[in-house]
């Protein structure tokens, strides 16, 4: 059994990648198929799925995703973490934190120069995309 980070969002396992579940996925945990491993949010219930249409999506980014929060599944700004590129792992620094993710700024190979982006997920590695 994963142990779950405290946190404001939920938090779900999934073939040992650490997520925060939308309600779509906590509807689909109670369908017999799927082994799903849940763990309530202190502040924040599932998030709603992200909707396709720009305006409402807009609107759901604005409203939903882009709520402040103290933390994202244990992540506090100032954390320092591992961000998991493509070809490589490199270390990042937490910025802010939001129901939808966590707020990155990680090196580039050039000196002085910083990259950011909104990691989600942590892998069975413990390094975060």
């Amino acid at each position: 059994m994963p142990e779950y980070p405290r946190s404001s969002v939920p938090a779900a396992f999934d073939r040992g990648h650490l997520y925060s579940p939308t309600l779509a996925q906590t509807a689909l945990s109670l369908d017999d198929r799927y082994a799903y491993d849940y763990r309530p949010g202190d502040l924040f219930e599932p998030m709603p799925a992200a909707p396709c249409e720009p305006k409402a999506y807009r609107r759901w980014w604005r409203n939903s995703a882009h709520v402040t929060t103290p933390d994202f599944l244990g992540l506090r700004p100032g954390d320092t973490l591992t961000v998991q590129h493509v070809t490589s792992v490199g270390p990042g620094t937490v910025l802010a934190t939001w129901r939808a993710g966590a707020w990155v700024e990680y090196p580039y190979s050039a000196p002085a120069e910083y990259g950011r982006t909104l990691v989600r997920r942590r892998n069975n590695s413990g390094h975060w995309y």
